[in-house]
């Protein structure tokens, strides 16, 4: 069998992308030139727009089941221990969840475990797995096709493929062949300081003491003899086992040695923070980290494609990183399997790179300034881990796309930062689509409660949401009257009638009838209820369009899209 997407690299956002375009009908493949998946937790941090489309992915239950929560305070130490009381502070912002935002708090699972519960779906589901020890050497472009060159090892014996794809997806780490074969720039800095990190076990009954029982640092101040150094222990938050991530940093440290053993890291342990009385147990894994803070010109060219550390790299400051590369993988998708099955216009394609240079050019300002006001102000010593609201990452935008269409602001990006949509209130076309609960199902079985807009956006197709207005079931047949000219099977429409509705007089013409019984959809969309408007919610859970002109507005945006 043919193979319409051959994806390179296996970690987050290959996986994530791998099931987005399975999940759309598409053949993958997915190569890994590692020969065994890595075994510690590196990116940990799940922000909550993640969460939200995981959600829409259908995988948010299993993610939930193995995950936890941030720890909210920290305590440092001076080091070495001086046996005074440990400073603590807030590590984020608290925030309520709302309606319009039901889940505020990031979780965190291993990178192991994460990239487990996606090879798991797509092998269950598709039975597709993921090619260790295989990589890829070369590739040439045609106008229909990339013909890629392939090694792959077996019995240690390299052998040697030529496959043709349609489609050829980098998500191959800051070292991306892909990347440096279509010779995109990747411009940026790299600050000199390197760390050690990795995952080790802690010994239960040499806690008892002073238990770690959360995220604690140990920090060497700088004096006239002493470079200052930095050990951050943070607590993996697996049930009954005592496993913790380290990361220790310092101008003065071998860090190549201390990396290169773990009775070296011990012993750099032991004498840096003094406390002799902390046991380690097993080292699950070890290694250098030096700071990369770069980012590609363009996330594409043709038939390929970069995303996740293929075309951004940062510092692991604000875990925005491995958030970053699966949502690139969310904007890629559905474009790209609406264009393979010949329903799009191929030039969709180039909105992946245009609504998200902005954004990761964002993200990695932020994380920049995180990262030198952490270790790089006063000679090294980290001053803060507190982290503010905007890296839950709610206020990521692609206002004045133009693959997006708002009818109601004229200029989407006046004042706009990629980063922070929604803090003046307003709802625009590009934002994300805020949920809304309470609302009853209009159907044959009679009314159904407790359906939430979140229940019904999806991976697979454009949700129209019909807000009637004054208009009564004019808006309905003319939105139905369009849609017929379109693609049925990816959109939906759904009537949301207002809680003021007496008749509720559910419509034939649409998928779903609803009734926003407590207002929160006409209050989060910010709708007023005699305005007649329709909300187009994108596969990857943004507002594609924001039409108040009916028809010829919804006609204007999916022109745009279908062919």
């Amino acid at each position: 069998m043919s193979t319409n997407v051959l994806i390179v690299g296996a970690g987050p956002t290959g996986l994530a992308l791998a099931l987005l375009l399975l999940r759309s009908g598409l053949t993958v493949r997915i190569i890994e030139k590692q020969s065994r998946f890595h075994p510690g937790e590196r990116g940990s941090g799940i922000q909550p727009r993640t969460l939200e489309l995981y959600k829409f992915l259908g995988i948010l239950p299993d993610i939930l089941s193995q995950s936890s929560l941030v720890p909210e305070k920290l305590r440092y130490y001076t080091a070495p221990d001086d046996g005074k009381p440990p400073r603590s502070s807030s590590f984020v912002e608290p925030l309520s969840s709302s309606p319009d935002r039901p889940m505020t708090d990031a979780k965190m699972l291993g990178q192991n475990y994460h990239e487990q519960i996606l090879r798991e779906h797509i092998f269950k589901e598709y039975d597709v797995r993921v090619e260790l020890d295989t990589e890829l050497q070369s590739f040439e472009q045609h106008p229909d096709h990339v013909v890629a060159h392939i090694i792959k090892t077996v019995d240690s014996k390299p052998l040697q493929e030529t496959a043709t794809v349609d489609w050829l997806i980098g998500a191959d780490g800051a070292r991306s062949i892909v990347r440096k074969q279509l010779g995109l720039s990747f411009l940026g800095e790299s600050p000199a300081m390197a760390a050690v990190t990795g995952d080790i076990y802690v010994a239960g009954d040499s806690l008892t003491q002073d238990p770690i029982d959360g995220w604690v640092t140990w920090t060497q101040p700088e004096s006239e003899n002493t470079k200052p150094v930095l050990i951050s222990m943070r607590p993996c938050m697996l049930p009954g086992k005592n496993l913790f991530q380290f990361f220790l940093v310092g101008a003065d440290l071998d860090s190549v040695k201390i990396s290169s053993s773990r009775e070296e890291f011990i012993k750099a342990f032991h004498e840096i923070t003094g406390r002799r009385d902390v046991v380690f147990g097993e080292l699950v894994w070890i290694g250098l980290w030096r700071p990369n803070i770069r980012m590609v010109d363009r996330f594409s060219k043709d038939r390929v494609f970069v995303a996740g550390d293929a075309a951004h790299v940062h510092s692991p400051t604000g875990g925005q990183g491995m958030n970053s590369g699966v949502q690139d993988s969310f904007n890629l998708a559905w474009k790209l399997a609406l264009v393979h099955k010949g329903i799009a216009h191929q030039s969709i394609l180039e909105t992946y790179s245009s609504e998200r240079t902005p954004v990761i050019a964002s993200m990695l300002d932020m994380t920049t300034k995180l990262f030198k006001k952490e270790f790089l102000v006063n000679g090294g010593q980290r001053q803060t881990l507190f982290r503010g609201n905007e890296l839950r990452q709610l206020g990521i935008n692609y206002r004045g796309s133009t693959l997006v269409l708002d009818e109601k602001y004229v200029d989407t990006t006046e004042n706009t930062d990629p980063y922070r949509s929604g803090e003046d209130g307003t709802v625009r076309g590009g934002d994300r689509a805020p949920d809304a609960p309470s609302l009853t199902h209009l159907g044959a079985n009679g009314d159904v409660p407790g359906k939430t807009l979140f229940e019904l956006f999806t991976t697979g197709w454009h949700t129209l949401l019909i807000f009637p207005g004054s208009t009564g079931e004019n808006l309905v047949t003319e939105t139905s009257k369009v849609l017929r000219e379109y693609p049925s099977d990816y959109l939906k429409s759904v009537l949301i009638l207002p809680q003021t509705d007496t008749t509720n007089s559910s419509s034939t013409l649409v998928d779903m009838n609803l009734v926003d019984t407590e207002g929160y959809a006409y209050k989060n969309y910010a709708i007023a209820i005699d305005t007649p408007t329709v909300i187009i919610v994108r596969p990857d859970g943004y507002i594609g369009a924001l039409i108040t002109s009916g028809g010829s507005g919804i006609r204007k945006y999916l022109s745009g899209i279908f062919s």
